[in-house]
C-alpha cells in the first residue's frame, strides 16, 4: 500500500511538473508565477529640490525612486546631489557599452566586414565610440531642446562628473535600439474597462547598467509641463518608459524593415540630423494632454531613427501604436492597423500589440495568450502570462495603468544571470509620490 501510494504521489508530481512546463503554441516561455512585491519605501536623502528612496524588500529586488522639482537645471542638480555616490558607478556601467555599440555602428553601416570588426581591440573601439557619441550630440544639437542640456549640466555640477561623460551616456539609446514588446488593452478587452500598457525591453539582460534601475518623478516649473515618472536607469534622462500623472504613458521598440519588403507605405529613413527619439518621446508625456497632442508632437518633430511605439491615454481612455521614421509617422488604434492576420494578429476591439519579433510578425504567441482572456485582461494577465509565456522583457518590463498611476515592473538581476521576465513584479503606486 505504501509502495502504491508513493508511486501514485510520484506520478502526480511528475504529471504536475509536466503540465506546468507546457508552453502555449508559438510561445517560448512559461507563466511568471513569482509573487508580487509590495516594497518597503526606504528614505535615502533629501536635498533642496528633491528626495530619494529605495523601494525594496530584499537586496536583489529593488528600484530607486527620486522626486525632483524646479527648472530643468535644478532638477538635474537635485539628481546629482541625491545620487552623488551612485552616478559615478553608473557612468562606468554605461561606458562598458561603448565597444559593442561601436561594433554595431560599423556593422549596421557596412563600414567593414564583420570579421574585421571583430578584430578591432577595445583600446580603439572605446575612443571611437566616444567620438561617435560626441558627433551624434553635435549633429543633433540644433534640435535638442535646451532643457535637456540644462538638466545634464545641473547633474554634472552637483555630482562632480563631467558634462561630456553624462552627455555621451545619454546618446547611447540613439545609436542602440532594442527588440521589445508593445501591448495595450482597454475598454472591452479588460476586466475593469481601464487602460493597461506594457513596455517590455528585450535587450542584453546582463549589462551592468541594471545595477541602478530608477524611477525619476519630475515636477517641472516649465510652462505646460505635466508631472511625469521616467522609468529608466539612473543617469538616462530621455524616455525608455514614461508615464505622466495626467495619464499619458509611452514605450518603444526598434523598427527593422526587411530589405525588399513593402511592409511600410514608403521605405523608413534614418537621419542623425534631428531630435533624438528618446527626447521626442519624453516630451509627448511631459507636454501632451491627450493623444491628439501626442500625434501633433510626433508629426512636427524632426525625427531621426526607425522605431515603433505605444501610448496609453487616460484622458482618451484609449491606446495608440506607432510607426516612426525620419520620413513618416503613423499612429494605429484597434481597427486601423495595416497588418492584421487571422492566424497571428487578429483584430480585437480594445487591443493593440507589436510582439518582440521583427514587424510585421507571424508569431502567434500573444494571440494565443490573450484570446482566452479577452474581456478579463488585468495587470496580472500581462505580467504573468504575457511577460512569462511570450518570454519578453529580458532587461526590463513595466506594466502601467495610466488611470490609477499604478505600475508593476522588474529589471534583470544585477550580478546574476536572471532575466527580468523571470522576476517578481515590484508594485509601485505612483500616486503615493506625486
Amino acid at each position: 500500500m505504501r509502495i502504491l501510494s508513493a508511486a501514485t504521489a510520484i506520478f502526480a508530481v511528475l504529471t504536475t511538473v509536466s503540465a506546468a512546463r507546457d508552453s502555449l503554441p508559438d510561445c517560448s516561455g512559461l507563466p511568471n508565477t513569482s509573487p508580487v512585491i509590495e516594497p518597503n519605501v526606504i528614505p535615502l536623502k533629501t536635498v533642496l529640490n528633491g528626495q530619494s528612496y529605495l523601494l525594496s524588500n530584499d537586496s536583489a529586488n529593488y528600484v530607486y525612486l527620486a522626486k525632483v522639482s524646479g527648472s530643468p537645471y535644478e532638477m538635474g542638480y537635485a539628481q546629482g546631489e541625491l545620487f552623488k555616490d551612485e552616478l559615478p558607478l553608473q557612468l562606468l556601467n554605461y561606458e562598458t557599452l561603448y565597444p559593442v555599440m561601436t561594433q554595431s555602428v560599423l556593422h549596421t553601416n557596412a563600414i567593414l566586414p564583420d570579421e574585421y570588426i571583430l578584430m578591432i581591440p577595445e583600446w580603439i573601439l572605446i575612443p571611437l565610440g566616444k567620438f561617435l557619441l560626441d558627433m551624434n550630440w553635435y549633429i543633433a544639437l540644433p534640435w535638442i531642446p535646451q532643457r535637456y542640456a540644462d538638466e545634464l549640466e545641473g547633474m554634472a555640477d552637483a555630482s562632480g562628473l563631467s558634462f561630456e561623460r553624462l552627455r555621451r551616456a545619454n546618446m547611447v539609446p540613439e545609436i542602440i535600439q532594442a527588440h521589445c514588446t508593445v501591448f495595450g488593452a482597454w475598454g472591452p478587452a479588460t476586466e475593469d474597462g481601464k487602460v493597461y500598457h506594457l513596455r517590455a525591453l528585450d535587450w542584453n539582460p546582463f549589462t551592468p547598467i541594471n545595477q541602478f534601475p530608477a524611477i525619476i518623478i519630475y515636477e517641472s516649473n516649465e510652462e505646460g509641463s505635466q508631472t511625469i515618472a521616467n522609468i529608466n536607469y539612473l543617469g538616462w534622462i530621455g524616455t525608455l518608459t514614461t508615464m505622466s500623472k495626467l495619464g499619458i504613458s509611452v514605450g518603444e521598440k526598434v523598427m527593422l524593415p526587411r530589405e525588399g519588403s513593402h511592409d511600410y507605405p514608403e521605405w523608413p529613413q534614418v537621419t542623425y540630423f534631428g531630435k533624438p527619439w528618446q527626447f521626442v518621446l519624453r516630451d509627448t508625456t511631459q507636454f501632451a494632454t491627450n493623444l491628439a497632442d501626442v500625434y501633433y508632437m510626433l508629426n512636427t518633430a524632426k525625427r531621426t531613427m526607425r522605431i515603433h511605439g505605444g501610448w496609453g491615454s487616460a484622458p482618451d481612455h484609449s491606446f495608440r501604436g506607432m510607426d516612426f521614421a525620419a520620413n513618416f509617422v503613423k499612429l494605429y488604434d484597434d481597427h486601423n492597423y495595416t497588418h492584421y492576420s487571422n492566424q497571428s494578429h487578429p483584430q480585437m476591439d480594445g487591443i493593440f500589440y507589436l510582439d518582440k519579433h521583427v514587424q510585421p510578425s507571424d508569431n502567434q504567441c500573444i494571440k494565443n495568450i490573450i484570446t482566452p482572456q479577452y474581456g478579463h485582461i488585468t495587470a496580472e494577465t500581462i505580467y504573468s502570462n504575457l511577460i512569462g509565456d511570450h518570454r519578453t522583457g529580458d532587461n526590463m518590463w513595466v506594466v502601467m495603468k495610466p488611470e490609477s498611476g499604478d505600475i508593476w515592473m522588474a529589471s534583470s538581476q544585477y550580478g546574476a544571470p536572471v532575466e527580468a521576465y523571470r522576476r517578481s513584479p515590484i508594485h509601485v503606486r505612483l500616486g503615493d509620490f506625486w
